[in-house]
Protein backbone atom coordinates (compact mmCIF):
# COMPACT_ATOMS: atom_id res chain seq x y z
CA UNK A 1 0.00 0.00 0.00
CA UNK A 2 1.63 3.47 -1.01
CA UNK A 3 2.24 5.51 2.41
CA UNK A 4 0.09 7.88 3.28
CA UNK A 5 1.52 11.65 4.23
CA UNK A 6 0.08 14.72 5.80
CA UNK A 7 -2.64 16.00 3.71
CA UNK A 8 -1.92 19.44 5.30
CA UNK A 9 1.76 19.22 4.22
CA UNK A 10 1.68 19.23 0.43
CA UNK A 11 0.51 21.62 -2.63
CA UNK A 12 -3.04 22.75 -2.22
CA UNK A 13 -2.10 25.14 -0.02
CA UNK A 14 -0.51 27.71 -2.41
CA UNK A 15 -2.61 26.32 -4.94
CA UNK A 16 -5.60 27.87 -3.09
CA UNK A 17 -3.47 31.07 -2.79
CA UNK A 18 -3.08 31.31 -6.34
CA UNK A 19 -6.45 31.01 -7.17
CA UNK A 20 -7.51 33.54 -5.13
CA UNK A 21 -5.05 35.63 -6.66
CA UNK A 22 -6.52 34.79 -9.95
CA UNK A 23 -10.01 35.18 -8.72
CA UNK A 24 -8.55 38.95 -7.92
CA UNK A 25 -6.77 39.33 -11.32
CA UNK A 26 -9.95 38.34 -13.25
CA UNK A 27 -11.73 41.01 -11.07
CA UNK A 28 -9.41 43.54 -11.55
CA UNK A 29 -8.55 43.25 -14.97
CA UNK A 30 -12.55 42.68 -15.83
CA UNK A 31 -13.39 46.34 -14.23
CA UNK A 32 -10.15 47.84 -15.61
CA UNK A 33 -11.72 47.04 -19.14
CA UNK A 34 -14.92 48.43 -18.16
CA UNK A 35 -13.41 52.02 -17.15
CA UNK A 36 -10.42 52.26 -19.00
CA UNK A 37 -10.61 49.86 -22.20
CA UNK A 38 -7.66 47.71 -23.07
CA UNK A 39 -4.52 48.21 -21.87
CA UNK A 40 -1.17 45.79 -22.97
CA UNK A 41 0.00 45.45 -19.86
CA UNK A 42 -2.88 44.61 -17.66
CA UNK A 43 -4.17 42.23 -20.63
CA UNK A 44 -0.62 40.35 -20.24
CA UNK A 45 -1.09 39.82 -16.96
CA UNK A 46 -4.43 38.92 -16.88
CA UNK A 47 -4.21 36.27 -19.47
CA UNK A 48 -0.70 34.78 -17.56
CA UNK A 49 -2.60 34.72 -14.42
CA UNK A 50 -6.06 33.56 -15.58
CA UNK A 51 -4.68 30.55 -17.96
CA UNK A 52 -5.73 27.78 -15.54
CA UNK A 53 -9.02 28.82 -14.74
CA UNK A 54 -9.08 29.80 -10.64
CA UNK A 55 -12.41 28.87 -9.69
CA UNK A 56 -11.86 25.44 -11.47
CA UNK A 57 -8.98 25.22 -9.32
CA UNK A 58 -11.00 25.71 -6.13
CA UNK A 59 -13.36 22.93 -7.09
CA UNK A 60 -11.07 20.55 -7.78
CA UNK A 61 -9.09 20.76 -4.97
CA UNK A 62 -12.30 20.81 -2.81
CA UNK A 63 -13.36 17.97 -4.65
CA UNK A 64 -10.51 15.97 -3.12
CA UNK A 65 -10.39 17.39 0.18
CA UNK A 66 -14.15 17.37 0.61
CA UNK A 67 -13.61 13.82 0.40
CA UNK A 68 -10.98 13.84 2.77
CA UNK A 69 -12.84 15.62 5.45
CA UNK A 70 -16.18 13.17 5.28
CA UNK A 71 -13.45 9.92 5.42
CA UNK A 72 -12.38 11.32 8.49
CA UNK A 73 -15.18 12.27 9.95
CA UNK A 74 -16.81 10.02 12.18
CA UNK A 75 -20.30 11.17 10.91
CA UNK A 76 -22.00 12.71 8.01
CA UNK A 77 -23.74 15.18 11.22
CA UNK A 78 -19.80 15.91 12.27
CA UNK A 79 -18.80 16.69 8.67
CA UNK A 80 -21.61 18.87 8.13
CA UNK A 81 -20.87 20.75 11.55
CA UNK A 82 -17.36 21.57 10.44
CA UNK A 83 -18.69 23.35 6.87
CA UNK A 84 -20.88 25.00 8.88
CA UNK A 85 -18.81 26.74 10.78
CA UNK A 86 -16.13 26.59 8.14
CA UNK A 87 -18.13 28.28 5.76
CA UNK A 88 -21.13 30.35 7.03
CA UNK A 89 -19.67 31.82 10.24
CA UNK A 90 -17.45 33.55 7.89
CA UNK A 91 -20.03 34.57 5.47
CA UNK A 92 -22.21 36.12 8.06
CA UNK A 93 -19.77 38.08 8.94
CA UNK A 94 -18.61 39.11 5.92
CA UNK A 95 -22.32 39.63 5.19
CA UNK A 96 -23.05 41.88 7.98
CA UNK A 97 -19.74 43.68 6.66
CA UNK A 98 -20.91 44.22 3.10
CA UNK A 99 -24.76 45.28 4.14
CA UNK A 100 -22.41 48.34 6.72
CA UNK A 101 -20.46 49.28 3.45
CA UNK A 102 -23.89 49.53 1.22
CA UNK A 103 -26.12 51.64 4.15
CA UNK A 104 -22.71 54.47 4.26
CA UNK A 105 -21.94 54.47 0.29
CA UNK A 106 -25.26 53.84 -1.33
CA UNK A 107 -27.73 55.45 1.60
CA UNK A 108 -29.68 57.24 -0.75
CA UNK A 109 -30.21 53.74 -3.30
CA UNK A 110 -31.70 51.52 -0.50
CA UNK A 111 -34.77 50.30 0.10
CA UNK A 112 -37.06 47.33 1.07
CA UNK A 113 -35.51 44.98 -1.42
CA UNK A 114 -32.11 45.10 0.77
CA UNK A 115 -33.84 42.88 3.29
CA UNK A 116 -33.88 39.72 0.53
CA UNK A 117 -30.61 40.27 -0.42
CA UNK A 118 -29.83 39.79 3.78
CA UNK A 119 -31.82 36.73 3.95
CA UNK A 120 -30.42 35.28 0.56
CA UNK A 121 -26.80 36.22 1.73
CA UNK A 122 -27.04 34.84 5.18
CA UNK A 123 -28.37 31.38 3.61
CA UNK A 124 -25.47 31.49 1.16
CA UNK A 125 -27.61 32.17 -2.32
CA UNK A 126 -26.30 34.83 -4.50
CA UNK A 127 -28.78 38.09 -5.38
CA UNK A 128 -28.37 41.36 -6.35
CA UNK A 129 -31.71 43.52 -4.82
CA UNK A 130 -33.15 46.19 -7.59
CA UNK A 131 -31.47 49.13 -5.23
CA UNK A 132 -28.37 48.01 -6.01
CA UNK A 133 -28.76 46.74 -9.46
CA UNK A 134 -27.32 49.29 -11.29
CA UNK A 135 -25.06 51.04 -8.80
CA UNK A 136 -21.16 50.84 -9.31
CA UNK A 137 -20.51 47.02 -10.16
CA UNK A 138 -24.22 45.99 -11.10
CA UNK A 139 -23.98 43.26 -8.26
CA UNK A 140 -24.22 43.00 -4.54
CA UNK A 141 -21.04 40.43 -4.53
CA UNK A 142 -20.11 39.11 -7.74
CA UNK A 143 -18.49 36.34 -6.14
CA UNK A 144 -20.82 35.06 -3.94
CA UNK A 145 -22.14 32.28 -6.74
CA UNK A 146 -19.14 30.21 -6.25
CA UNK A 147 -20.45 29.61 -2.54
CA UNK A 148 -23.88 28.80 -3.61
CA UNK A 149 -22.53 26.49 -5.96
CA UNK A 150 -19.66 25.06 -3.48
CA UNK A 151 -22.47 24.65 -0.60
CA UNK A 152 -25.02 22.56 -2.87
CA UNK A 153 -21.91 20.51 -3.54
CA UNK A 154 -21.05 19.84 0.12
CA UNK A 155 -24.90 19.14 0.33
CA UNK A 156 -24.76 16.19 -2.01
CA UNK A 157 -21.73 14.81 -1.00
CA UNK A 158 -22.63 14.23 2.67
CA UNK A 159 -26.30 13.12 1.65
CA UNK A 160 -25.19 10.74 -0.84
CA UNK A 161 -21.26 9.87 1.01
CA UNK A 162 -22.16 6.34 2.18
CA UNK A 163 -22.56 5.65 -2.26
CA UNK A 164 -19.86 7.87 -3.43
CA UNK A 165 -17.46 6.22 -1.68
CA UNK A 166 -18.16 2.78 -2.62
CA UNK A 167 -18.01 4.42 -6.47
CA UNK A 168 -15.76 1.79 -8.81
CA UNK A 169 -13.15 3.44 -10.59
CA UNK A 170 -14.98 1.59 -13.87
CA UNK A 171 -18.66 3.38 -12.62
CA UNK A 172 -15.82 6.62 -12.44
CA UNK A 173 -15.25 6.56 -15.88
CA UNK A 174 -18.79 6.18 -17.04
CA UNK A 175 -19.68 8.88 -14.51
CA UNK A 176 -17.38 11.62 -14.76
CA UNK A 177 -17.96 11.81 -19.19
CA UNK A 178 -21.78 12.14 -18.47
CA UNK A 179 -20.59 15.21 -15.95
CA UNK A 180 -18.23 16.68 -19.07
CA UNK A 181 -21.13 16.54 -21.11
CA UNK A 182 -23.66 18.16 -18.56
CA UNK A 183 -20.97 20.89 -18.38
CA UNK A 184 -21.47 21.33 -22.41
CA UNK A 185 -25.04 21.14 -22.49
CA UNK A 186 -25.15 23.47 -19.94
CA UNK A 187 -23.19 25.72 -21.94
CA UNK A 188 -25.91 25.07 -25.18
CA UNK A 189 -28.56 26.39 -22.78
CA UNK A 190 -26.83 28.91 -21.53
CA UNK A 191 -26.40 30.79 -25.11
CA UNK A 192 -30.50 30.05 -25.71
CA UNK A 193 -31.16 32.50 -22.59
CA UNK A 194 -34.32 32.15 -20.86
CA UNK A 195 -35.44 30.72 -17.59
CA UNK A 196 -32.78 27.74 -17.82
CA UNK A 197 -29.93 30.28 -18.85
CA UNK A 198 -30.49 31.98 -15.59
CA UNK A 199 -31.30 28.30 -13.52
CA UNK A 200 -27.85 27.39 -14.48
CA UNK A 201 -25.78 30.43 -12.96
CA UNK A 202 -27.20 29.22 -8.76
CA UNK A 203 -26.67 25.47 -9.80
CA UNK A 204 -23.68 22.78 -9.10
CA UNK A 205 -24.81 21.38 -12.78
CA UNK A 206 -22.07 23.15 -14.74
CA UNK A 207 -19.17 22.30 -12.12
CA UNK A 208 -19.78 19.18 -11.02
CA UNK A 209 -17.61 17.28 -13.57
CA UNK A 210 -14.56 19.29 -11.65
CA UNK A 211 -15.78 18.48 -8.05
CA UNK A 212 -16.04 15.20 -8.63
CA UNK A 213 -13.17 14.62 -10.31
CA UNK A 214 -11.04 15.61 -7.43
CA UNK A 215 -13.16 13.35 -5.08
CA UNK A 216 -12.27 11.01 -7.49
CA UNK A 217 -9.02 11.45 -7.03
CA UNK A 218 -9.35 11.04 -3.75
CA UNK A 219 -10.95 8.07 -3.15
CA UNK A 220 -8.42 6.01 -5.44
CA UNK A 221 -5.35 7.71 -4.56
CA UNK A 222 -3.55 4.49 -2.96
CA UNK A 223 -4.02 2.72 -5.82
CA UNK A 224 -3.42 5.39 -8.40
CA UNK A 225 0.06 6.26 -5.70
CA UNK A 226 2.81 8.28 -8.00
CA UNK A 227 1.14 8.02 -11.10
CA UNK A 228 -1.65 10.84 -9.63
CA UNK A 229 1.19 13.59 -9.47
CA UNK A 230 2.77 12.34 -12.87
CA UNK A 231 -0.92 13.00 -14.44
CA UNK A 232 -0.94 16.45 -13.00
CA UNK A 233 1.80 17.25 -14.31
CA UNK A 234 1.07 15.52 -17.87
CA UNK A 235 -2.48 17.65 -17.87
CA UNK A 236 0.10 21.03 -17.43
CA UNK A 237 1.75 19.96 -20.67
CA UNK A 238 -1.00 18.43 -22.76
CA UNK A 239 -3.06 22.08 -21.88
CA UNK A 240 -0.15 24.19 -22.79
CA UNK A 241 0.43 22.49 -25.99
CA UNK A 242 -3.67 22.59 -27.04
CA UNK A 243 -3.58 26.22 -26.45
CA UNK A 244 -0.60 26.45 -28.62
CA UNK A 245 -2.00 24.57 -31.28
CA UNK A 246 -5.48 27.03 -30.60
CA UNK A 247 -7.76 23.85 -31.05
CA UNK A 248 -11.36 24.21 -30.28
CA UNK A 249 -13.01 24.06 -26.90
CA UNK A 250 -16.32 24.49 -25.73
CA UNK A 251 -18.16 24.56 -22.48
CA UNK A 252 -20.08 26.51 -19.46
CA UNK A 253 -17.64 29.25 -17.60
CA UNK A 254 -14.59 27.56 -19.33
CA UNK A 255 -13.74 25.20 -22.37
CA UNK A 256 -14.19 21.71 -21.25
CA UNK A 257 -10.76 20.38 -22.54
CA UNK A 258 -9.30 23.08 -20.43
CA UNK A 259 -11.61 22.68 -17.40
CA UNK A 260 -10.93 18.90 -17.31
CA UNK A 261 -6.73 19.16 -17.63
CA UNK A 262 -7.14 21.71 -14.81
CA UNK A 263 -8.82 20.01 -12.98
CA UNK A 264 -6.33 16.90 -13.26
CA UNK A 265 -3.31 19.50 -12.86
CA UNK A 266 -4.83 21.18 -9.20
CA UNK A 267 -5.40 16.96 -7.84
CA UNK A 268 -2.14 16.14 -9.00
CA UNK A 269 0.24 18.70 -8.20
CA UNK A 270 -1.64 20.07 -5.37
CA UNK A 271 -1.44 16.40 -3.77
CA UNK A 272 2.21 16.22 -3.95
CA UNK A 273 4.42 16.63 -0.67
CA UNK A 274 8.05 16.88 -0.15
CA UNK A 275 7.68 13.97 2.69
CA UNK A 276 7.42 11.72 -0.45
CA UNK A 277 11.27 12.58 -1.08
CA UNK A 278 12.54 12.78 2.93
CA UNK A 279 12.33 16.22 3.08
CA UNK A 280 10.38 17.11 5.95
CA UNK A 281 11.64 20.49 6.76
CA UNK A 282 9.82 21.63 3.25
CA UNK A 283 7.01 19.82 3.78
CA UNK A 284 6.47 21.91 6.53
CA UNK A 285 7.19 25.11 4.90
CA UNK A 286 4.66 23.53 2.43
CA UNK A 287 2.05 22.83 5.67
CA UNK A 288 1.70 26.65 6.70
CA UNK A 289 0.00 27.58 3.27
CA UNK A 290 -3.03 25.29 4.57
CA UNK A 291 -2.88 25.82 8.02
CA UNK A 292 -2.81 29.48 7.62
CA UNK A 293 -5.61 29.83 4.83
CA UNK A 294 -7.55 32.96 4.82
CA UNK A 295 -8.50 32.19 0.94
CA UNK A 296 -11.77 31.95 1.61
CA UNK A 297 -11.75 35.72 3.30
CA UNK A 298 -10.11 37.25 0.11
CA UNK A 299 -12.99 35.71 -1.91
CA UNK A 300 -15.51 37.20 0.41
CA UNK A 301 -14.42 40.77 0.70
CA UNK A 302 -12.66 41.33 -2.44
CA UNK A 303 -16.02 42.61 -4.16
CA UNK A 304 -16.19 45.08 -1.14
CA UNK A 305 -12.78 46.44 -2.17
CA UNK A 306 -13.48 46.58 -6.09
CA UNK A 307 -16.65 48.30 -5.04
CA UNK A 308 -15.12 51.47 -3.13
CA UNK A 309 -12.40 51.71 -5.62
CA UNK A 310 -14.40 52.32 -8.00
CA UNK A 311 -17.18 54.05 -5.94
CA UNK A 312 -14.24 56.96 -4.56
CA UNK A 313 -13.35 56.62 -8.60
CA UNK A 314 -9.92 55.74 -8.40
CA UNK A 315 -10.45 53.05 -11.21
CA UNK A 316 -11.44 55.90 -13.24
CA UNK A 317 -8.52 57.81 -12.51
CA UNK A 318 -5.48 55.86 -11.44
CA UNK A 319 -2.55 54.62 -13.01
CA UNK A 320 -2.83 51.14 -13.85
CA UNK A 321 0.04 49.91 -11.37
CA UNK A 322 -1.16 52.43 -8.78
CA UNK A 323 -4.73 50.86 -9.06
CA UNK A 324 -3.57 47.11 -8.77
CA UNK A 325 -1.17 47.68 -6.00
CA UNK A 326 -3.93 49.48 -4.18
CA UNK A 327 -6.36 46.81 -5.30
CA UNK A 328 -3.76 44.37 -4.37
CA UNK A 329 -3.12 45.26 -0.35
CA UNK A 330 -6.62 46.50 0.30
CA UNK A 331 -7.88 43.26 -0.89
CA UNK A 332 -5.26 41.32 1.34
CA UNK A 333 -5.61 43.68 4.05
CA UNK A 334 -8.63 43.55 4.57
CA UNK A 335 -9.47 39.73 4.18
CA UNK A 336 -6.19 39.01 6.96
CA UNK A 337 -7.98 41.52 9.24
CA UNK A 338 -11.43 39.64 9.00
CA UNK A 339 -9.97 36.30 8.72
CA UNK A 340 -8.13 37.20 12.30
CA UNK A 341 -11.53 38.86 13.77
CA UNK A 342 -13.69 35.54 12.88
CA UNK A 343 -11.00 33.31 14.26
CA UNK A 344 -11.05 35.41 17.28
CA UNK A 345 -14.79 35.42 17.46
CA UNK A 346 -15.71 31.69 16.42
CA UNK A 347 -12.62 30.98 19.71
CA UNK A 348 -15.11 33.06 22.10
CA UNK A 349 -18.02 31.28 21.01
CA UNK A 350 -16.21 27.69 21.40
CA UNK A 351 -15.35 28.84 24.87
CA UNK A 352 -18.49 30.32 25.82
CA UNK A 353 -20.17 26.67 25.04
CA UNK A 354 -17.76 24.95 26.73
CA UNK A 355 -18.24 26.85 29.80
CA UNK A 356 -22.05 26.33 29.86
CA UNK A 357 -21.24 22.69 29.12
CA UNK A 358 -19.32 22.57 32.29
CA UNK A 359 -21.91 24.13 34.34
CA UNK A 360 -24.30 21.80 33.66
CA UNK A 361 -21.93 19.04 34.62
Amino acid sequence: MVKEYDTKNNLFGILKYWAAFSVFMLHYGGFWRIYRGYLLYVEWHYEKVTFFPPVIIFLAISGFLTAGSLDRSGSVREFFSKRIKRIYIPLWISTIAYLIMYLIIARDRIDGSIILWLLTSLVGIAYTPSCLADFVTGSANGVLWTITVLIELYVISGLLWKYIKKISAGMWLVILPLLALANVGSEFLDQRGGIAAKLLERTFIPFAVFYFLGMAAYLYRRELGNKLHLIGAAAVIVLLIYHKLRLPDYGYYTGIVRGLLTSLAAVGIGSWSPEKIGDKGLAGMFGLFSRFDFTYEIYLYQWAVFTVLIFLGIYETGEWYSVYYTAEYSVYGVSLVMYLLTRLLMRKLEHKSLDKLRDHL
